[in-house]
């Protein structure tokens, strides 16, 4: 699909479970092979082309996708002899194709970069994970393969010269080698030549289209202007490494390039992990061999990938969005050994923090149905390593009174692959009333909704079984937090003088403060109904959660305003009373999810509640003048906050379309139509350099940069709603907004 946006942006290109990313788009500022590092590598990156043989000396044109020719500081030949510096000979400048002159075509597996000179194209194919303890070495060794396959393809039928093509990366330290006959380079039925930085990362390639695929070769020296000029192409001082070849007149040819990595060894603290791809896969020269040996298979999976997105009913705007968000997923993912067990991790985008349990509860529908063992194995290492037990804090300001908390779950299991103590996460420090303060109820209820979600989707009793008492443990606990409402009455003992904080930590009050909170209040309302699923399922009686899930559904109730919208926080003395939220609906995510057609029946249990509901989620979308709609069009969760998070406004649009069918009305169809368009700009324009981001400050990317958890957009793929005839909103006789029906 040609991208007609804003092409000058950044886009994480990855294997699975190997915490790699080959990063590249965004121009002037390099790019790379990046692994473990939670950003863009360092890179720059030479894609291009020249008039004439390989050794004229005509320009180098290439894709912008470099700071500069040499990077500042970096080592050059002339650091050597520093007493004879001789005037450098002349060498082909390096010119970059402005961008008039580039194409971009951006589907869900494939981008590519097309000029009247060649096209560049990167395949990043996604499918499941197979299950390590149950998997042959061969499935493991093809779904856990940390490369990502290329290709460069130049078109010289119609020129009337040779024109010679480049591919090269200029690490900019040193330790860039080629890789050579003795590194088993040449075993191949087609010869195959390659580069390296160190034992780490590596690129291979194969000419296709040739008559002598000998034609390809390598060049290493300070610059990609000497390697294709210089009599001597490689010289092993040098950072810049890359595979050239020339193209005829009247012919054609593909380079056709495996990137990859390769960390042998432990790799992690506190839980010494090492990467389970190592126990399929020998060294990065074996890697990368076999990612070449699968190109045409990855080639072929990612354009039926593509084709995939392209045919949904999906706008072109909400498609990039998945395309993109689905890239950054994969960019987090690790998958390690630990003690000769599969530990999955996903690392929170820059940060880096290792299985965030308020990322896991939204990555949860993406990973059940591509790889609901990944779900199991959370679960499971949240219990064993980072729940812990807790009290209650009567009194809000003082731990002088404790009363039974239970069991919860950390925030996360540590951070830039360290591992934290166990019972103790990386983020929570008590004495705080914001950021880096504790979220004992929320992940309490997060590791539930995993559960239920896990349970749901698999059916698995056994699970199910083994884990009773832990479940019975969540569900006292709940009991325990809630009190007479049913939800967040109480602080953990654990924040000290402190109090519990929300998911949206670095929003404002209307989002971070867990206690009296409608968000909190709806995602527990939702977490009973996944315990009384659970317990059904057990053979037990569900009416002692349901019941608690009603009176958390009074409660919000309660509180409705004479204008049908719920303040974010029920209590009158807090600034968060007069926010208002769109994720007052996140919660109905679930039930959605789970089909549970009673909890979202309009005319059963919970009426009251869906309704209310969904009389805010309009009220906040149309009314004129509105707070939850920033100036481009974008949604904006909190009324009092500058601060969005695109997988939360994702999931707010799911519910929206999917539980109230709100975009059956032509005014909130074009709501968000153009909160779309708006969304797609704060990725290509806002979060330009950073790839795909989620926490947007007035359409800039200010924080949760590169960053997994906007796979959120692909539950748009499962629209199981068509709208049949329009409906629009209209104010009934005191003025609040209503749906027809």
């Amino acid at each position: 699909m040609r991208f007609d946006g804003n092409i000058n942006f950044n886009a994480q290109h990855s294997p699975t479970g190997a915490f790699m990313s080959f990063t590249l788009g965004h121009f002037g500022t390099g790019g790379g092979i990046g692994v473990e590092i939670g950003r863009p590598a360092s890179q720059n990156v030479f894609v291009g082309v020249k008039q004439g043989d390989r050794t004229s000396r005509n320009a180098v044109r290439c894709l912008p996708f470099f700071r500069g020719t040499r990077a500042a500081g970096a080592t050059s030949a002339a650091d050597y002899d520093a007493e004879h510096v001789q005037p450098p000979p002349a060498l082909p400048s390096i010119e970059s194709y402005t961008v008039d002159k580039i194409t971009r075509h951006y589907g869900w597996a494939t981008d590519a970069w097309a000029t009247d000179d060649f096209t560049f194209s990167i395949y990043t194919p996604f499918g499941s994970i197979p299950d390590p303890t149950t998997a042959d070495t061969d499935a493991l060794r093809a779904g856990l393969l940390p490369a990502v396959v290329a290709t460069v393809h130049v078109d010289n039928r119609k020129g009337t010269e040779t024109k010679t093509a480049v591919f090269a990366i200029d690490f900019v330290d040193p330790g860039a080698r080629i890789l050579q006959a003795e590194d088993g380079a040449d075993t191949a039925p087609t010869p195959r030549l390659g580069f390296a930085w160190r034992r780490k990362l590596g690129v291979l390639g194969t000419l296709d289209g040739a008559d002598d695929p000998n034609e390809l070769f390598a060049l290493q020296r300070w610059s990609v202007a000497e390697g294709l000029a210089d009599i001597n192409p490689v010289h092993e001082l040098g950072t810049c490494a890359g595979l050239a070849f020339e193209v005829p007149p009247g012919e054609q040819r593909t380079l056709v390039l495996a990137i990859g990595a390769y960390l042998d060894g432990i790799v992690t603290t506190g839980l010494e992990g090492k990467y389970y791809y190592t126990r399929c896969c020998a060294s990065l020269k074996d890697v990368l061999d076999a990612a070449l040996d699968a190109a045409a298979d990855l080639r072929s999976r990612a354009a039926k990938l593509d084709a995939k997105l392209a045919a949904s009913a999906l706008s072109p705007h909400q498609q990039f969005l998945i395309a993109h968000s689905t890239r950054s997923y994969y960019g987090s993912t690790q998958l390690l050994d630990v003690g000769g067990q599969p530990f999955f991790v996903v690392n929170e985008g820059e940060y880096c923090m290792m299985n965030t349990l308020d990322l896991a509860v939204d990555h949860v529908f993406w990973e059940l149905k591509h790889n609901p063992w990944v779900v199991k194995n959370l679960l499971d290492n949240f219990v064993r390593y980072y729940s812990y037990h807790d009290q209650l804090k009567s009194n809000r300001r003082s731990t002088d009174a404790l009363i039974p908390g239970g069991m919860t779950f950390c925030h996360d299991m540590g951070a830039h692959n360290n591992f934290s103590r166990f019972g103790h996460s990386s983020y929570e420090l008590p004495n705080l009333t914001g950021c880096f303060s504790y979220m004992s109820l929320e992940q309490l209820c997060n590791w539930i909704l995993l559960a239920a979600c896990y349970v749901n989707r698999t059916g698995d009793r056994d699970w199910l079984r083994k884990n009773r008492p832990t479940i019975e443990a969540c569900a006292q606990s709940m009991l325990n937090r809630g009190g007479d409402l049913g939800f967040a009455q109480f602080d953990s003992s654990r924040c000290q003088s402190g109090a519990e904080i929300t998911t949206y930590d670095s929003l404002d009050h209307s989002l971070a403060q867990t206690r009296n909170n409608l968000y909190i209040a709806v995602k527990s309302w939702a977490s009973y109904l996944g315990l009384a699923e659970m317990f059904e399922t057990l053979g037990d009686d569900a009416d002692k959660w349901l019941a608690a899930a009603a009176r958390v559904a009074k409660a919000v109730v309660a509180h409705v305003q004479a204008d049908g919208t719920i303040p974010a926080v029920f209590e009158r003395d807090n600034p968060g009373f007069a926010s208002r939220i769109l994720p007052a609906v996140e919660g109905l995510i679930y039930p959605l999810y789970w089909q549970d057609e009673d909890a979202l029946n309009v005319n059963g249990t919970f009426a009251e509640m869906l309704k209310s509901l969904k009389r805010h989620a309009v009220e906040l979308l149309t009314r004129p003048g509105t707070a939850n709609l920033f100036a481009d069009g974008g949604i904006k969760l909190s009324s009092t906050s500058n601060n969005s998070w695109m997988s939360k406004i994702a999931i707010f649009q799911h519910v929206a379309r999917e539980v109230f069918e709100l975009d059956r009305d032509p005014a909130v169809k074009s709501i968000f139509e153009r909160a779309d368009a708006a969304h797609v700009k704060w990725q290509t324009d806002g979060s330009a350099y950073w790839a795909c981001s989620d926490q947007i400050i007035n359409g800039t990317a200010r924080g949760s940069r590169y960053y997994p958890r906007i796979v959120t957009t692909a539950l748009w793929m499962e629209r199981t709603k068509r709208a049949k005839t329009p409906v629009a909103v209209r104010p009934d006789p005191t003025g609040a907004p209503v749906m027809e029906t």
